[in-house]
């Protein structure tokens, strides 16, 4: 599903911060933008160009080591709030109970590895996903340039339910209205019999819209969002996403509808 076809040539002027200085310096950044799954563009450099962050020189909202930490809640098809915990052999369903805080913070590192270690043409921005409920973390990647901005959400546990959900994706600019696609190959990798089996691979169609644009009130302020909604289809059915999005904090809510009709939600809480 997923192929490189040249859009234009851009140069790209871009402001990295230095955390370790907390100094801002300019970086001149030169690729072409290339098609990587229906609208979702990622940067192609020259192969003289073996800098370990140039994919992530020219991120905005999520620079090397940024953090963003968000509560989440799972919620049956009947609306019943439910936590999970991971065991020996696997992860199980427990209720809920006012000591437990739903935590996961996103992470960015800096370099490639170790994804292009095993895939050398690698060309996302590598992160983690680490839970409040497990020691160690899931690694995985993000895209984020000038013409988008689009991510794996965390797919560990209970988590790998969101295969079939639409993924995180914003295509810029945002106007009211403005529509996007892309499209991803599912293994059964994710299938689970508490949502929905399959055998070999399935193919999921996303498609995104623009349908509000509104100032809210945020722990960070009054900030101007955008409401995204999307809906994703597959063999085994339908399942979607509206997310709340702002340009400098990402998305600020996430509420997945999924294939099974339970529900998943997160809010932004912290920002590091």
């Amino acid at each position: 599903m997923l192929r490189s076809e040249p859009v234009k040539y851009l140069q790209v002027i871009a402001l990295c911060c230095i955390v370790s200085g907390c100094s801002t310096t300019q970086k001149e950044l030169s690729y072409e933008l290339v098609t990587y799954s229906g609208d979702l563009k990622v940067e192609q450099f020259d192969s003289a160009v073996t800098d370990e962050n140039r994919f992530n020189d020219n991120n905005i909202i999520y620079p090397v080591g940024a953090s963003y930490t968000y509560s989440y809640q799972y919620y049956k098809s009947d609306g019943e709030p439910m936590n999970f915990r991971f065991i020996e052999n696997g992860w199980e369903f427990v209720e809920p109970t006012a000591e437990v805080v739903n935590k996961i913070t996103l992470s960015v590192r800096s370099g490639l590895k170790p994804f292009s270690d095993w895939y050398p043409d690698y060309n996302q921005t590598v992160f983690t996903y680490q839970l409040s409920n497990k020691e160690s973390y899931e690694l995985t990647g993000l895209i984020e340039n000038e013409a988008n901005l689009w991510l794996h959400p965390p797919r560990e546990g209970l988590f790998k339910i969101m295969q079939l959900n639409p993924f995180p994706f914003v295509a810029y600019p945002l106007e009211k209205g403005n529509k996007w696609e892309w499209s991803v190959q599912i293994g059964n990798s994710f299938a689970d019999k508490r949502w929905a089996t399959w055998e070999g691979i399935i193919t999921g169609k996303t498609t995104y819209e623009v349908t509000d644009h509104k100032i809210m009130d945020t722990p960070w302020g009054k900030l101007e969002t955008w409401i995204i909604t999307a809906e994703a289809v597959n063999e085994l059915g339908k399942t979607s996403m509206r997310a709340v999005f702002n340009y400098s904090l990402g998305f600020l809510e996430m509420n997945f509808v999924n294939i099974d009709g339970s529900e998943i939600t997160f809010k932004l809480e912290e920002v590091d």
